[in-house]
């Protein structure tokens, strides 16, 4: 970490300067005015728009870096650069470069790959081609599109970029010109600036977020309260596993809070629906759990879509016509690496996780030494 750290306070490209790339309001400067609502809307119209537009780019590298995941973007970028190179002796040297800095298992900025891409990767850089990182860009590229995208399109850092472009470009209304029904005095500013779309995405969000507060099994109170808040030696165990963070009851009141805090939740929601659908016996519940499950995490208007590739969604959709306990597991596989390898190291580095240590007490043993009597 204090590698990771110190590499990006080294990092003096404007691109990642958020303040470099959208100035304070009252300034009116040539790179503010070359940014138009209508570019910004279209990054969330796809993830390449974003990525291949100047100041989207820009954008989303601060965004990952505001994240502590921006390991992910610079990758990809050098990736970009890597099929550029003609000369074979810069192939050799810049691929070895990317390797230790991104893709070794002693990486200071590893990204999230599984073993097999990583030793397939390494095998094709023993004889490098422009072509030898594209299966490890791909995986990047993917994780990126399902996961930090969709975060970052979520985010108040890009409300902001819409709202100011929107500004930039508006005038004044008149002073003796009274407020349409449209946009009453009390609207949130720069709601109206909105598209449409973000405006139903908010009254989404909103339905989601009332309906978690609601469960309590993912209260948090338990916490954080009396003697049930968890011990120092059972925070730093969440640290060693995925798994042993999960098995914790505290650990995943912990993780899912951290989760709603990034309206990601729908992914651990997901896990554990799956793990309760496993568990039923009677083979009559099967087929309306199994539907209920999907229509709200898997089909293409669910509320609460998960993040899964086209095939495995069409792999879950074939068992549903006849629901068994393992028809959601090749969906739970996906959902569970994916939460391993982007949501659990980001909750690790998370100041709701530092926080929770640093309140945690060492675990004292109940047993007290009897006290010695007095001698005569």
């Amino acid at each position: 970490m204090k590698t990771r750290l110190g590499c990006l306070s080294n990092k003096s490209d404007s691109n990642s300067d958020f303040s470099e790339f959208l100035p304070p309001a009252h300034e009116t400067t040539a790179r503010c005015r070359k940014l138009s609502t209508d570019e910004v809307v279209r990054w969330s119209e796809s993830f390449d728009h974003l990525l291949f537009h100047k100041y989207g780019l820009a954008a989303f590298r601060t965004f990952l870096k505001s994240e502590f995941s921006d390991e992910n973007i610079e990758f990809w970028m050098a990736c970009e650069e890597y099929k550029k190179i003609k000369s074979s002796n810069k192939l050799v040297s810049r691929a070895d470069k990317i390797f230790k800095e991104f893709i070794d298992s002693q990486a200071p900025r590893e990204v999230n790959i599984d073993y097999r891409t990583r030793e397939k990767t390494k095998q094709s850089l023993g004889d490098p081609s422009p072509t030898s990182l594209n299966d490890v860009q791909a995986k990047v590229y993917s994780l990126m599109e399902k996961d930090s995208y969709p975060r970052f399109l979520r985010s108040k850092m890009y409300q902001d970029i819409v709202n100011r472009t929107h500004a930039k470009g508006q005038r004044k209304p008149p002073k003796d010109q009274g407020t349409t029904p449209a946009q009453p005095a009390t609207m949130c500013k720069g709601l109206a600036s909105l598209p449409t779309c973000c405006l139903e995405r908010a009254k989404e969000l909103k339905a989601r977020l009332g309906s978690i507060l609601q469960k309590q099994n993912w209260n948090l109170s338990g916490c954080k309260i009396g003697q049930n808040k968890p011990t120092l030696e059972e925070c730093q165990r969440w640290k060693q596993s995925f798994e042993k963070l999960l098995s914790s009851k505290c650990g995943m009141c912990a993780f899912t809070a951290f989760l709603v805090s990034e309206f990601s939740e729908e992914n651990i929601a997901f896990y554990f629906a799956c793990e309760d659908y496993r568990s039923t016996k009677s083979p009559a519940k099967l087929q309306p759990k199994a539907q209920k499950i999907y229509d709200e995490f898997i089909g293409s208007d669910a509320p609460r879509e998960i993040n899964i590739d086209h095939e495995t969604r069409d792999i879950t959709k074939a068992n549903m016509l006849a629901p068994s306990t393992s028809c959601f597991d090749l969906a739970q596989y996906r959902i569970y690496m994916l939460m391993a390898k982007d949501c659990y190291p980001r909750f690790l580095r998370s100041p709701a996780y530092r926080d929770l240590v640093c309140q945690a007490k060492p675990c004292t043993k109940a047993s007290k030494q009897p006290r010695q009597g007095k001698t005569a």
